[in-house]
């Protein structure tokens, strides 16, 4: 180990769920001249019992491979390693960026963290928390407006994993104060409206002069933060509110997130000491437990999908990078129909597709089990998918393999092992057509984009 990961670190974390307005957040502190924070480095962002065999092997090469962390803070060029020899946990990581700026004050600025710091407290007894704190409603409809342009923010569940780590950061928060640790709490109304205020604030809690250079965001080094669209306000140097339709979230989801954020602010003043400002109905007991349940479900998905980039081979790793970022490539520009508009446009091709399965079903009863048909069951889905698109494909795939299966349900006792077996075979079926039918349709959409060019 190096000699300055036998230090005592103490860095600094500034913590939030995400669209809460870390970024803006981190921006101005990363202007002061003695603070240089991370952007979403995320490096501890993996279950801590795996810490020791993480950073055991070349936990760096797969940072870089995971977020490209080290060459968007200009500490590796051209993907190579060299100058970082050194570097052996992320305290060394830490004070390496920190160095660059010769700055006093170093540590992370990362969303992810909303869910662990606890973790980071056991790590660094001593390290300095900034939390901020957004209306819920306002997070949401932020999450929303950037889902209509990233992926990211349109994954299954997003209400979900927005409820499960606003509960899981005040729990956890108050834990951490409860244990004497040193922590600091912004509000997104204040560092929107009272910026100067704010930041005073803060550079009083880190322990350093405030200076006028931290409120010029027009100079500000955003070349750590994502190149995406749901920066673009950030990065006109400008600090202010963007303006969202309250359309853009359901009334329904509004009042349950009302009711949440009822909960939350008597938890934050009970375990925090922050205000309570509104009052009415909070989230009910099964509430709670259901968001609770699905939001865990998210976040135990999100461990499993980060452990195995930690720990897969990195070829392998490579390339499913690689066939991932092929295959939602052709999603750009695809125009969405509602399915009326595909019935009309497309009935006659879904009507023959259906009598071709309808035609399969019955050569295959007369042939019986001992001659396979196997790529006739696949036609119908093939034709849909390549000529209306993915989702009747799938739906023709799931219909053939439910035939396949229902033709050969006589020869399977269902008191036996044997009727686990069909429904084994069935779902085996359907895996295959439903791998087809994501290459086609892949096809399908680069073709078209090749031909709308000419």
């Amino acid at each position: 180990m190096s000699e300055s990961s036998q230090q005592p670190s103490n860095p600094v974390f500034v913590v939030g769920v995400f669209r809460s307005g870390t970024s803006l957040l981190y921006s101005l502190l990363n202007q002061h001249p003695q603070v240089a924070l991370m952007y979403e480095c995320d490096v501890w962002d993996f279950p801590g019992a795996a810490g020791r065999q993480r950073f055991s092997g070349k936990w760096l090469e797969r940072q870089e491979f995971y977020n490209q962390a080290l060459s968007r803070h200009r500490l590796i060029f051209g993907g190579k390693l060299n100058g970082l020899e050194n570097i052996q946990t992320p305290d060394d990581l830490y004070r390496c960026h920190g160095d660059s700026k010769d700055a006093r004050l170093w540590g992370e600025k990362s969303p992810v963290y909303a869910t662990r710091l606890a973790q980071l407290a056991r790590q660094y007894p001593n390290g300095s928390f900034i939390l901020i704190w957004r209306d819920p409603v306002e997070v949401y409809r932020s999450i929303l407006r950037a889902g209509e342009k990233i992926s990211f923010f349109r994954r299954p569940g997003m209400l979900h994993r927005l409820i499960f780590h606003q509960e899981k950061m005040i729990r956890e928060a108050g834990q951490l104060q409860r244990g004497g640790a040193r922590i600091h709490h912004v509000s997104y109304d204040d560092l929107v409206d009272r910026t100067e205020e704010t930041c005073r604030a803060t550079c009083q809690f880190l322990g350093v002069p405030f200076t006028k250079e931290m409120l010029d965001l027009e100079h500000a080094d955003f070349s750590a933060i994502y190149q995406e669209p749901q920066h673009e306000f950030l990065r006109r140097g400008v600090i202010g509110r963007q303006n969202y339709s309250e359309a853009l979230v359901p009334p329904p989801e509004a009042a349950k997130l009302r009711r949440f954020c009822r909960r939350w602010e008597r938890l934050g003043g009970q375990r925090l000491g922050l205000a309570c400002r509104t009052a009415g109905t909070e989230a009910s007991a099964a509430e709670c437990m259901y968001h609770r349940f699905i939001g865990g479900f998210f976040f135990a998905a999100e461990n499993a999908k980060r452990l195995a980039f930690e720990f897969l081979p990195l070829p392998w790793l490579r390339n499913y990078r690689l066939f991932k970022e092929w295959f939602i490539g052709g999603e750009a520009g695809v125009e969405r129909r509602s399915l009326r508009q595909q019935l009309t446009e497309h009935w006659l091709t879904i009507l023959i597709s259906m009598g071709l399965l309808a035609g399969v079903g019955v050569v295959d009863h007369f042939t019986g089990p001992e001659i396979s048909l196997a790529i006739f069951y696949a036609l119908p889905a093939m034709a849909l998918t390549i000529i209306v698109g993915r989702g009747w494909g799938s739906f023709m795939a799931l219909a053939s393999s439910a035939a396949w299966s229902a033709l050969q349900m006589d020869h399977y006792d269902w008191y036996s092992s044997s009727g686990i077996v069909l429904v084994w075979n069935t779902f085996m079926r359907f895996a295959v057509l439903q791998v087809i039918v994501f290459l086609l349709d892949r096809i399908r959409r680069e073709l078209a984009a090749r031909s709308s060019k000419f």
